[in-house]
């Protein structure tokens, strides 16, 4: 019963067009390296998994994938919210109501918006061949449990750390909308073409292809954590970043965290009345070194940081594993004191 409640939350929670969740950002460091954050906001622990799959992993009805990969996988579902493959492409899925896809059942392969992101990663190893693939392959709607009438709606982050873009399904045909991500910057909500024309707000009236560092001071001003304040805060944090105190990758991997900690959501900062009393929060946050092919990650029950190199994982060999992301510390490492 408990699983299946969870189920339904979960469910709920992304079924709904006003649901404040997730953000997303990247930024390009000195050293040509590309480093990647998000937050995944909810209400409650919501069965989120760290995963390693092999190369011929199979999720659910997809095909044997090529390319091994890890990341955070929802129970036993097919939700994969947060992922990188052994090659560095990185998938984020966002809640998106004004998603639209086929009906559920209609692809000859079952690649669903759910299990989207493990599919582009077990088949694609840069965003230009995960756009070739995406291009001729259909997206399909499901259900997060059959038992739940319950349909969801989703876009996607995709980035190699050369190119990075958004992916979005909006009119019913199963087939994508794909925008550059130029901004650095993505949320749940809305649209991304929607999110690319309020960036205009903050940068004085230049464009943001060419906005540098210098704001004007009244545009400084307190951030909500709305969908839309928090993208505005990611290009603001992006746009006015001192690069010249980034010297190295661990700098640029800081930098991220930094940025992770400016959109943190501790308990009692916003509620969903329609979903539950309870106050919402930032479950988990990830930050990814693409150069390194690092991923990194930490909860809101375990401020350390856990690091996976991927590099050092043989993918042709290593075995499907899983484990919580939850509940994994009763206290803290000491400082020793001489």
């Amino acid at each position: 019963m408990k699983k299946l409640l969870l189920a339904a939350g979960i469910a709920a929670t992304l079924a709904t067009t006003a649901a404040s969740a997730c953000s997303y950002f990247h930024f390009d460091t000195p050293q040509d390296n590309t480093m990647i954050g998000r937050t995944m906001e909810i209400g409650f622990e919501a069965q989120e998994t760290f995963f390693v799959a092999p190369q011929g992993y199979q999720l659910n009805d997809l095909p044997p994938a090529k390319y091994g990969f890890v990341g955070i996988r929802h129970g036993k579902t097919e939700w994969v919210s947060s992922a990188i493959n052994e090659h560095g492409l990185n998938a984020e899925s966002l809640a998106l109501g004004a998603s639209q896809y086929v009906p559920e059942g209609s692809t000859e392969i079952g690649v669903n918006y759910l299990n989207l992101g493990a599919f582009i990663l077990g088949n694609a190893k840069t965003v230009d061949e995960a756009i070739e693939l995406l291009k001729t392959t259909k997206v399909e709607t499901t259900k997060i449990e059959a038992a739940f009438d319950l349909e969801a709606g989703m876009h996607y982050a995709f980035n190699d750390g050369e190119r990075s873009i958004v992916v979005e399904y909006t009119d019913g045909s199963g087939y994508p909308d794909i925008h550059e991500n130029t901004l650095g910057a993505m949320t749940n909500d809305p649209l991304y073409s929607i999110q690319q024309g309020e960036a205009h707000t903050l940068l004085d009236g230049t464009g943001y292809d060419d906005a540098q560092v210098k704001f004007a001071e009244g545009s400084f001003k307190g951030f909500d954590k709305s969908p839309m304040g928090r993208f505005q805060h990611i290009v603001a944090m992006n746009h006015t970043q001192d690069d010249s105190v980034i010297q190295s990758d661990l700098d640029g991997v800081n930098r991220a965290w930094h940025m992770v900690n400016a959109l943190e959501i501790p308990r009692g900062t916003l509620y969903w009345r329609w979903l539950s009393p309870d106050p919402q929060m930032v479950g988990y946050s990830i930050v990814v070194d693409t150069n390194n092919n690092d991923y990194y990650f930490r909860t809101y029950d375990n401020q350390q940081i856990r690091k996976v190199d991927l590099d050092n994982i043989n993918f042709a060999k290593v075995k499907y594993q899983e484990e919580s992301i939850f509940n994994t510390i009763d206290t803290y490492q000491p400082m020793a004191i001489k």
